[in-house]
């Protein structure tokens, strides 16, 4: 490259001037001295605009040479006999001079712009594509591909600085030696300016890390305060459904166990299988109980994969196999579809959603799917309607459940929400789990 741009520069400077020179020899006669030296800056000018000062000050001196040799007598010679022509070459050899100095500042300030816009681009696109990565490898990542590109370098990520380096390779790093980011060495020394824009990209970098840190964070925070809502909604259902069942029992063994109230056989069956009705409803809050905090535990390490929806389906209605025995489930949902999320945890959510469905429906229902892709991330929903049934369980046996609340932890660990609407003029129930899943 080196040697191409020397000859390039011998062909302007040198051959051209002496090419000029000869193609208007033959016709010497049609020109005066001015015209010819007139001709010459035409070329020097050029030359400045597209080489360099030193190229264009050369070609000024072998234009103003070849013009003595060629045109000026006696010809051949460097000899001037007429002082006239003494004051045209010293004229033309400052004007010569004056055009390249002025020409070479003017290349030289463009060639600063097109770099400072280049720079100001790939800093934009920078800033852009870390701001859209959420893991702080994946950032580091970018950042490394897209200004090896820029600078045409090649980067090594450290996470502390070497005891020793070669001393082909520069450090890099934006604050204190110790930042808890790391830093970047590269393959060879750079000039003042691309070091300056390495260490601009770095402060970019750093910063992108610090919003990822803060967002995630806040995720953290947000995560945890929708799990002191679970905790407190659970303290509140519990409080209601373990109180119903445990007063009726407390009072059906009391009459039982009471000396003085005389109960026929008929009256103590009965007590005794209201004591029985309400320690199953007591069961079934103490397994919602230890799902709930199964859940809880299970959150804590999400495992994200691929599921298919019918699996799904199966997998959840098998875990309420006895409850719906008489349940009637309505799908247009084909073997092609699938989602992404913890499958164990999405299973509960959506047995829950049957079993509700089932007790509180008229013993038919209807599952939807649909989901949404952006650049960000891809939503899904699962949507289960049913008609109510016409004659509720008593609110008094039980309560307002835990199934519900079991759903929506289920969701707030997938980024999602859950959401149960009632239309009592149709007597149709509507339940909704939607999550969604964040691109890589």
């Amino acid at each position: 490259m080196k040697i191409k741009q020397y000859l390039s520069a011998i062909a302007a400077s040198v051959l051209m001037p002496i090419l000029i020179v000869l193609a208007i020899f033959p016709v010497r006669d049609w020109f005066t001295t001015t015209d010819i030296v007139m001709l010459q800056l035409v070329w020097v000018t050029l030359v400045a605009l597209r080489s360099n000062r030193r190229v264009a000050a050369i070609t000024t001196l072998v234009s103003v040479a070849c013009t003595d040799w060629f045109f000026v007598t006696p010809y051949f010679t460097f000899h001037i006999e007429n002082i006239e022509y003494v004051v045209t070459f010293a004229v033309m050899l400052i004007v010569g001079l004056v055009i390249s100095q002025l020409a070479g500042q003017l290349t030289s300030k463009i060639n600063d712009i097109k770099q400072h816009a280049s720079n100001t681009s790939c800093l934009y696109e920078l800033a852009k594509g870390l701001n859209g990565l959420d893991e702080i490898d994946s950032q580091r990542g970018y950042f490394q591909t897209t200004v090896e590109h820029h600078l045409h370098i090649t980067l090594d990520w450290w996470q502390v600085i070497p005891v020793k380096q070669p001393q082909s390779r520069c450090y890099f790093v934006n604050g204190e030696i110790d930042s808890c980011w790391g830093g970047f060495t590269a393959s060879q020394s750079l000039d003042e300016a691309r070091s300056a824009f390495l260490n601009t990209a770095i402060s970019v970098l750093y910063q992108a890390h610090e919003n990822t840190k803060l967002r995630q964070q806040s995720a953290a925070i947000s995560v945890q305060a929708e799990l002191e809502r679970a905790k407190n909604a659970l303290l509140r259902s519990l409080s209601h459904d373990l109180r119903t069942p445990l007063a009726t029992i407390m009072g059906a063994s009391s009459m039982l166990a009471d000396e003085n109230i005389v109960l026929n056989e008929e009256m103590a069956v009965e007590q005794a299988r209201n004591i029985f009705e309400q320690s199953k409803i007591l069961n079934e809050h103490f397994d919602k109980v230890m799902e709930l905090s199964r859940v809880n535990k299970m959150g804590e390490d999400l495992q994200w994969q691929s599921i298919s929806l019918q699996t799904l389906i199966s997998e959840a209605q098998a875990r309420r196999q006895q409850l719906l025995i008489n349940f009637e489930l309505t799908t247009a949902i084909s073997e092609q579809d699938s989602c992404q999320g913890d499958i164990t945890l999405l299973e509960i959510a959506l047995a829950n959603m049957f079993e509700n469905a089932s007790r509180y429906g008229n013993g038919h229902a209807t599952l939807s799917f649909s989901y949404q892709q952006d650049a960000q991330q891809i939503d899904y929903q699962l949507r289960i309607t049913n008609q109510l049934a016409s004659s509720l369980p008593s609110s008094t046996d039980q309560g307002v459940g835990l199934g519900s609340v079991i759903c929506d932890v289920v969701a707030k660990f997938h980024h999602g929400r859950f959401t149960l609407e009632i239309n009592e003029q149709q007597q149709s129930a509507s339940a909704c789990l939607a999550w969604s899943k964040l691109h890589d």
